[in-house]
Parts: structure tokens; C-alpha cells; sequence
């Protein structure tokens, strides 16, 4: 397959089935399953008050906010997340992500694959 178009609007929203995770959903517009075999893009939408738990894994992962607010804590350290803010999260490295705002958070992410595709949830 030489390239993906995808709309956005007919890729099925997912929950994000992470103990601890409240209210996170994930479109896959890009992945293993249609196209790319080095990395992943989705669409993320937080609901207000839903959150990612602080978590970690062997994959990079960068985070475009497309709208809304939010709080990121990265290694021990929160700091606010609006529209235009691109933050890449090194593999290994705990991070989490909630909604303190009224509106949904909507965020592009980007991943690595990696051989170990799994997530250590950490509190």
C-alpha cells in the first residue's frame, strides 16, 4: 500500500482501557492495522474531568492539543497543556494527562512501536 486517506469523522472512538483511565477515547487513524508499522497516530478526546493516569512505557510519544485545557505531569513535574502545544514524552518516562476544563480535550498523539507495547500504570 503506497498511502492512507482516512476521515477522521468515520474512525470508531475507542475508551481507553487503562485502570485508572476516566472518560479518555481514541480514534486510530494510523497504524499497524492500515498502513504504518513504525508508529501510530490517533486522535484522543478527555472528556472534562477524564484523565490518563500516570503510566509509562517502552514507546516515544508526542501530544498535539487541537483544543481545550489540560494538566500534563511529566517525571514529577505539572504544567498546563492548551491549544497549539506539542510535548514529546521519551520512552520509559512517567506522564499522565487530565481535563481541568469545561470543554473536551482533544489531542493528536503520535507513538513509536516498539516490541513491548505495554503500559505500567503507576498510581
Amino acid at each position: 500500500m503506497s498511502y492512507v486517506i482516512v476521515n477522521v469523522n468515520d474512525v470508531k472512538p475507542e475508551p481507553l482501557n487503562l485502570r485508572g483511565a476516566m472518560h479518555v477515547y481514541t480514534q486510530w487513524l494510523i497504524s499497524k492495522g492500515n498502513g504504518s508499522n513504525k508508529y501510530a497516530v490517533r486522535r484522543q478526546v478527555i472528556k472534562p474531568g477524564g484523565r490518563a493516569p500516570l503510566h509509562k512505557h517502552a514507546y516515544d510519544e508526542t501530544f498535539l492539543v487541537l483544543n481545550g485545557k489540560g494538566i500534563m505531569t511529566i517525571n514529577g513535574k505539572s504544567f498546563e497543556v492548551k491549544p497549539g502545544t506539542c510535548v514529546f514524552v521519551p520512552s520509559k518516562v512517567p506522564h499522565s494527562i487530565r481535563n481541568n476544563d469545561s470543554n473536551d480535550l482533544e489531542l493528536i498523539t503520535v507513538i513509536s512501536y516498539e516490541d513491548d507495547m505495554s503500559i505500567e500504570v503507576i498510581d
